[in-house]
Formats: structure tokens, C-alpha cells, sequence
């Protein structure tokens, strides 16, 4: 069920390389037919060896990619997801009574042990951080990334640049989405360190367990401005 960023290019790649087979096995078996005791055979043999090693590759693809997490099934998937989406809804329902903002802490499963320390210039997306849980969508959680305005300039918008004396526009959320079956498991209570509820997130796009990035307006959640990141 996850799926990663290589996934469409090796089934492009996967489609090229048939295509070529194919069209090379119609050129020998032509060339064969004109000539039959041409040496074609070998040739047809090794085409036809790509098309049967090609045909495994896609039938047992999940085990010659490593993906990180667990592949559900469907079922597997909806009961996983509807434990996580009550679960969160229940404690959105509790803050938001109490006029409380939510922080979390998101936590890489695969790095549990770098918690809680904190490396400086660490290169790629840090194994934890903390986050502000805003909502609940149809297939995950939203969480806020980052707080601040946006500029309007000739190209678009831009981080408003407070250095320089810049007011900005607007205030804005960048929110992430986090899809349910990134999610493995929630701690609601925290620990010694951090009080927030802990998420533990499969990075199962190689970059990062956000399914998509954008800003919204603050406190007006219905209007996108369309600064996105696929």
C-alpha cells in the first residue's frame, strides 16, 4: 500500500524496456522468416528471458523494493485509520474546548534512538521535531510546519523578510499532510521530555512523511493560497 517517489519511474522504465524487446523480437523473427537458417535463435531466446524476468520483478516488486513500514491490505488499512482518526479527533475536540494550542512531537520510527538529542547541520529531515496538530482530513492528519506571513512580490509569494523592515501581507500556517498509513502509533501522554503527544511516522517517501506541503490563511482553514509542494 505505500508507495514512494521511484515507484513511477521504475514502471516507466520497466514499460521502455518491453517496448524495445518487443520491437527487437519482431525485427529477429522477421529477419528469421526471410532467413531461416539465420542464427536468430538466441536472440529470441534472451528477448524472451527479459520478458519473463520483467514479469517477476512486477509480480514480487515489494520484495525487491525496500519500502519502509508495513504493507497493509485495504481492510487492514481502514481499521488502521479509523482507530488513528478517533483517536486524534478526540483529543483536537479537547484542546479546542480549552482555547489550547497542540503541539506534537513527530518521531522517525527507524531513528527512535536519535531521540532526544539534537545534531547541529544535520543534513535531511531531522528524526524528530516538533509540529502544532491543527485538524484531521479524510486520510490523515494536519499538522503546522511553520507560522509567519507571506509577501506578495512579481513572482508570487514569498517569505515575508522581517530584516528588512517587511510587515507582510498575511499571516499564514505551512501545514503538512500526514497520511494515516505513515502514522505507526501515537503516545498521547508524552514523556520526561516532552509532555506533547509523540507521533511515530514512517519516512515512507524517502524524503519525508509529509504527503503534500502548503500554507493556508491563519484562523480562515477553508481558504489555499496555492504555494504547493507535491
Amino acid at each position: 500500500m505505500r508507495k514512494n517517489g521511484i515507484e513511477p519511474l521504475i514502471k516507466i522504465v520497466i514499460g521502455i524496456i518491453e517496448i524495445l524487446v518487443l520491437i527487437l523480437c519482431a525485427y529477429y523473427g522477421y529477419k528469421w522468416a526471410n532467413d531461416p537458417n539465420g542464427n536468430y535463435e538466441p536472440w529470441l531466446f534472451l528477448g524472451g528471458l527479459v520478458f519473463v524476468a520483467l514479469e517477476i520483478f512486477r509480480r514480487y516488486e515489494v520484495h525487491f523494493i525496500k519500502r519502509e513500514g508495513k504493507n497493509l491490505t485495504p481492510g487492514e488499512l481502514v481499521k488502521h485509520s479509523e482507530e488513528l482518526r478517533i483517536q486524534f479527533q478526540e483529543e483536537i475536540y479537547k484542546y479546542r474546548l480549552e482555547n489550547l494550542r497542540k503541539d506534537v512531537i513527530i518521531r522517525h520510527v527507524n531513528r527512535m534512538d536519535s531521540y532526544p538529542d539534537v545534531v547541529e547541520n544535520d543534513k535531511g529531515i531531522s528524526p524528530w521535531f516538533r509540529a502544532a496538530l491543527l485538524d484531521v482530513y479524510h486520510k490523515g492528519i494536519m499538522v503546522g510546519l511553520r507560522f509567519g506571513s507571506l509577501s506578495e512580490g512579481p513572482d508570487g509569494y514569498r517569505f515575508t523578510n522581517h530584516i528588512e523592515g517587511e510587515k507582510g501581507d498575511f499571516k499564514v500556517h505551512m501545514v503538512g499532510k500526514i497520511p494515516f498509513e505513515f502514522i505507526e502509533g501515537v503516545n498521547f501522554d508524552g514523556d520526561e521530555y516532552y509532555y506533547f503527544p509523540h507521533i511515530f511516522c514512517h519516512f515512507a517517501n524517502k524524503v519525508s512523511h509529509m504527503k503534500k506541503l502548503y500554507f493556508v490563511k491563519k484562523l480562515i482553514w477553508v481558504m489555499v493560497i496555492h504555494i504547493s509542494k507535491k
